[in-house]
């Protein structure tokens, strides 16, 4: 019922530091870029010119596409899976929208600036700066290499005015399913509308077939349409058992569909009960690795053949987790989640929040609410995925702030009133001192530490390493004795091909080993290795100025390391 336009592919770029562009035009048919570079999208601003690593001043794309006679009349939109991190497009030399966060998507309805059955004019200005009162925003180097540009895929799509304009689908096992279709009526007038909904599994037979019923929409209005019933014999989702099945969603008006949407999803239940994860109604034990949104090949932008090695290899060491931090993930990335069997945390870049710079800069208030909004974004995007398990709503915020502590709560409160179905929880550093842990809000305790780097602990006397987990583990219990633990980030930096001293990979390899025999306690829900990959690191103090980071059990060109082979024992051993 759609079409579409790919925009990924060649584009014409011109970098703008002196913030000239808007006012000389470049937006405008009449500008002259013929000299401008020809660039590759999804790319980031350092691979379209010389000299641009780490740039992060504004860039303009321009590429002239052919819109069909037959689109009009219809909604037109441009949609970005991901830009980084402000973005304003003009279409035919007028100003159509823009966005002011990164690595999500967003749509900008561009119908009204068309002319159809000819070629037409985009230009999107990309500004990478980091802002105060933005997530990341600015006041601090965050823990990754910060890349700007358009990193992910570009399209336009259409439709008709009349649409689904968003789809939550709630499948448990043994069966139970519920869609629920948001519905705008963009149409002039009213329309007499109804959903219908068939549901395959994933070899193309339909196991139900489902209506809603009718409902008329003023014009200019959004409504909501609903179905639901039992799929008799429904497999449960789970990683050992992926188990995907499409919900083909079908809007019609006057009993003539006008709008189709397809949704994959899978039955399956995640859940605390007491201080225990339970995924299906049985507890389960997470182990993983933390996954940046980084490679070789293509840095952050998107590269779903390195993403689709990477699980499978996670998988091959007896993972069944993954943490896509410290922000929101390609969808695709997602998708192999679903796919091969690998539960998921998705993370808004709420990190390293310090209240109290935000307020020197009078932006507290502008940071909180970038989060909500990010926050709600993300869960909009990311809710039918089954390998979804967890929202996280900050990574390692200074919670001896009380302003920080009452947002994470807030933001966390927001998690479970857009998604009561999964639980919601912030990943702290502090969690391990007792009169700072602040968990009162959380659904699970998520908790940093490398005690043998900054918790006092030597190598030298592992048994000191394993009773800082188990008097540390058992200390949140205590505070928090109805709620599991999960240590989100443990592991130990190594160089590549160096055995002996702090930073041998048989060293790192070790120190794995040692801290996980510290997390034995029943009440301990899961543990991931920080992280799967050596990844980019920003131009910061980071280990006396190192720029790829070496916490990788594999290395950046994706070399399987001894801390690698260190996981694969004591998950398989766990998973046994």
């Amino acid at each position: 019922m759609r079409q579409t336009i790919d925009l990924t592919g060649t584009w014409r770029f011109h970098t703008d530091l002196g913030d000239e562009g808007e006012k000389s035009g470049y937006f405008k048919s009449e500008h002259d870029a013929g000299r401008w570079r020809h660039v590759a999208v999804p790319c980031c601003f350092e691979d379209c010119a010389p000299g641009l690593d780490f740039y992060d001043g504004a860039g303009w794309f321009r590429r002239l596409v052919f819109i069909p006679a037959g689109w009009k009349g219809r909604r037109v939109v441009i949609r970005f899976e991901g830009v980084n991190y402000h973005t304003a497009v003009w279409v035919n030399g007028e100003a159509a929208g823009g966005s002011d966060f990164g690595f999500l998507c967003f749509e900008i309805p561009i119908h009204q600036h068309l002319r159809y059955g000819e070629e037409n004019l985009i230009a999107v200005r990309v500004d990478g700066e980091r802002r105060w009162g933005e997530l990341p925003g600015a006041g601090n180097s965050i823990g990754w290499r910060s890349y700007a540009g358009i990193l992910r895929e570009v399209a336009l799509e259409e439709c008709d005015l009349l649409r689904i304009a968003q789809v939550r689908i709630n499948a448990l096992p043994g069966g139970e399913f519920a869609l629920r279709a948001s519905i705008a009526n963009g149409r002039p007038q009213a329309a007499a509308t109804e959903l219908r909904v068939r549901l395959r599994d994933s070899a193309g037979k339909v196991v139900a077939e489902l209506s809603s019923k009718k409902l008329t929409m003023e014009a200019g209005k959004a409504a909501e349409l609903e179905v639901a019933g039992t799929v008799h014999g429904a497999e449960a989702w789970s990683p050992d058992h992926p188990a995907l099945y499409t919900a083909a969603a079908e809007l019609a008006c006057g009993g003539k569909v006008v709008d189709g949407v397809d949704t994959r999803f899978g039955f399956r239940r995640i859940e605390t009960s007491g201080d225990k994860l339970l995924l299906n109604g049985k507890c389960i034990f997470l182990t993983g690795f933390n996954r940046h949104e980084d490679s070789p090949r293509r840095g952050m932008c998107s590269d779903m053949e390195t993403v689709r090695q990477d699980i499978a290899d996670m998988k091959g060491a007896g993972a069944n987790f993954v943490r896509l931090c410290h922000y929101p993930h390609h969808p695709g990335e997602i998708d192999l989640c679903d796919e091969l069997g690998m539960l998921a945390m998705c993370e808004i870049p709420l990190y390293w929040w310090n209240d109290k710079v935000e307020r020197e800069h009078n932006t507290a208030e502008a940071k909180l609410a970038s989060a909500r909004r990010m926050l709600e974004t993300m869960i909009l995007r990311d809710i039918n995925h089954p390998s979804v398990i967890f929202w996280s709503v900050s990574n390692e915020t200074d919670d001896r702030q009380a302003a920080v502590a009452d947002g994470n709560g807030e933001l966390a409160r927001l998690a479970r009133k857009l998604d009561p179905t999964r639980p919601a929880v912030h990943v702290s550093n502090w969690g391990f001192d007792a009169a700072l842990a602040r968990f009162e809000h959380d659904d699970v305790v998520c908790v940093n530490a490398y005690p043998a780097m900054w918790g006092g602990c030597t190598l030298e006397k592992p048994e000191g390493i394993i009773q800082f987990w188990q008097d540390h583990l058992a200390a949140l219990h205590a505070k928090y004795p109805g709620k599991p633990i999960l240590v989100t980030e443990f592991g130990h930096p190594c160089i590549e091909g160096e055995f002996g001293g702090a930073l041998g990979e048989d060293t790192a390899a070790a120190v794995i080993e040692t801290y996980f025999s510290g997390m034995s306690a029943p009440y301990v829900c899961g543990a991931v290795i920080w992280c799967y990959a050596d990844h980019a690191w920003p131009k910061a103090d980071f280990l006396h100025g190192v720029t790829i980071s070496p916490f990788g059990v594999v290395s950046r060109d994706r070399k399987k390391l001894m801390p690698y082979f260190a996981a694969k024992k004591i998950f398989t051993q766990r998973q046994a």
